[in-house]
Order: structure tokens, then C-alpha cells, then sequence
């Protein structure tokens, strides 16, 4: 089940990034979206308007993605420059290397 929600969110997001790309203009402010973080709490695009953002996707089952997250080296990142005022939506998809999203 959580491979058909995550199969289906990504595919999702993947419809959503390409009609969004064509919509996007170099200047023009991002299209509008809301995420919810890991204590249910939404978080807008537009809370960060003037900010920083760094929208970060990663596979937990890269290797180099395994790689900067066990030597802390992400989360360092993340804390150096949230602290700075850059706003850090993350975004963790658990797949194996070499395996397929179905």
C-alpha cells in the first residue's frame, strides 16, 4: 500500500513539475503549493516569498544520498543555512537502488 501512495504521489508531482514548468516564467514568483512537515503542520511556498528556498528530494536508498546523511553532512547543510534565513523543503523517497516505482 505505502508503494502505490508513494508511486502515486510521485507521479503526482511529476504532473504537477511539468504543468507547472510551462506555466513558469524567469522573474515571475513559483506556482503556489503546500506541504505538510513530519508534525502535520502546512507550510506554503509563498511563507518564504523573498527567501531562499531549496526544494531537496533525495532517495534514501542512494548510496550518495546514504553517504551525506550518515556522516551528518546534510544535516549540517541544512542547519548552517536555515539558520541564515533559507527556507529547506525536504522531501524523502525509500527506495532500493535498482529498484522500479510501480
Amino acid at each position: 500500500m505505502n508503494g502505490i501512495r508513494l508511486s502515486l504521489s510521485a507521479g503526482l508531482l511529476v504532473v504537477f513539475l511539468s504543468s507547472a514548468a510551462s506555466a513558469v516564467k524567469v522573474g515571475e514568483p513559483a506556482p503556489e503549493f503546500t506541504v505538510k512537515d513530519s508534525k502535520g503542520n502546512d507550510h506554503r511556498l509563498s511563507d518564504g516569498s523573498g527567501k531562499f528556498i531549496v526544494l531537496e528530494w533525495h532517495n534514501q536508498g542512494c548510496p550518495f544520498v546514504q553517504k551525506h546523511y550518515e556522516t551528518g553532512n546534510m544535516q549540517k547543510l541544512q542547519k548552517e543555512w536555515t539558520a541564515k534565513g533559507v527556507v529547506w523543503f525536504s522531501r524523502s523517497f525509500h527506495r532500493r537502488p535498482g529498484s522500479r516505482a510501480t
